[in-house]
């Protein structure tokens, strides 16, 4: 039997990233298999986690994509899904699958990603779904109990949240 775990990504996974990832199931006798999830488009209105809140990103970081861009470009050169979604899709994949005996699957949404979630929880009967976000994202989701909403409305038992490693 296998712990099935979605991972819902913003951007590129960093080598930090997966093993912060990987780590939260290294304890696991079942082999665990990951389902990464990428938005093609993870700061419009119609996207990105903040969904689970009724809320687009500017709504719930009080942050714009003009300053998110300005961001990333300054903190770090992992890949952008906005700009080259094949690097994020390969990179990413690679990096979780290097550190444990893993299977890593990929899915892509190009439409709303609540829906594009709670589809993939569903299909794969995942019991635990990790958001690795944006230091700004991760904390509004801390202030608002997102973790806490997003498990009851994905029917999940459990839910985390992790800032991406800048």
């Amino acid at each position: 039997m296998t712990y099935d775990v979605v991972v819902l990504i913003e951007r590129e996974m960093s080598e930090g990233d997966a093993r912060r990832v990987a780590a939260l199931h290294a304890r696991r006798e079942d082999p665990v298999d990951y389902h990464l999830l990428v938005s093609s488009h993870p700061t419009e209105g119609i996207g990105g986690p903040m969904a689970l809140l009724g809320s687009s990103f500017a709504d719930v970081t009080g942050v714009s994509a003009v300053a998110r861009a300005a961001a990333v470009s300054t903190a770090t050169a992992l890949a952008d899904p906005d700009t080259d979604l094949a690097s994020v899709i390969e990179h990413s994949s690679r990096r979780l699958r290097g550190l444990n005996d893993c299977r890593v699957n990929v899915s892509i949404t190009h439409g709303e990603i609540l829906l594009a979630l709670k589809t993939l929880v569903n299909s794969t009967k995942s019991q635990e779904v990790v958001v690795v976000a944006w230091p700004e994202t991760a904390a509004s989701f801390v202030c608002s109990d997102w973790a806490h909403r997003a498990r009851r409305e994905l029917k999940v038992p459990r839910v985390r949240v992790l800032e991406h490693d800048t």
